[in-house]
């Protein structure tokens, strides 16, 4: 028992690892923290976009982003080079702190050109989430716990497209549960496969 916990530290410890789960816990604490402020981004079906508009909520807000970017390029410099499967994890890895980044400097309040820059570039991102949320599933084949997220995310998705339509009014919490199911899939999957590839 012993044995086995102090396999586990020591492979919490991996830096790819490691990084991944840091950023996510930038990411949703300081989001959390944000929300704390105020949670008028969970009202008239505004948006999470709706923090990074507002002096109040900016500075934590896009805490969030930037911590979970830095981390996010620390884990893709700390995977191996060796394997093809790494380069093109740290490939998406690299485009997804680049949307990331695109989601916050395109606040949409400044003007139409902003306002379609920012739709334009968060639909890419949640787009191509759920694309590397699909190709992080077939990494870890016929694992239930992989298919069970990717369709969480997905459900997600769609009720943050119904209410971008106003269909339905859940756009935060749609947008919030989307990135937390492709946060936890990421972390769940890249653990897997390093386990994997350790044997």
């Amino acid at each position: 028992m012993v044995i086995m916990k102090e396999k586990s530290i020591r492979f919490l410890k991996n830096p790819v690892l490691g990084n991944i789960i840091l950023a996510q816990i930038s990411f949703f604490l300081l989001l959390t923290l944000t929300v704390f402020i105020t949670t008028k981004g969970f009202s008239n079906n505004r948006g999470l976009s709706f923090y990074g508009e507002h002096w109040s909520t900016a500075v934590t807000y896009g805490s969030g982003f930037i911590l979970c970017d830095y981390f996010l390029l620390r884990a893709a410099i700390a995977l191996p080079k060796d394997k093809v499967v790494f380069k093109r994890l740290a490939i998406l890895i690299n485009i997804l702190t680049v949307l990331l980044l695109g989601v916050l400097l395109t606040p949409d309040t400044l003007n139409t050109f902003f306002n379609w820059s920012h739709i334009a570039t968060s639909t890419v991102l949640f787009l191509f989430e759920l694309g590397f949320g699909a190709w992080l599933v077939t990494l870890i084949y016929k694992d239930w716990i992989g298919i069970g997220l990717l369709f969480l995310q997905f459900m997600a998705g769609i009720f943050a497209l119904l209410s971008q339509f106003h269909i339905v009014y859940y756009l935060s919490e749609g947008s919030l549960f989307f990135q937390f199911f492709f946060s936890v899939l990421m972390v769940y999957a890249v653990a897997s496969l390093l386990k994997r590839l350790a044997k």
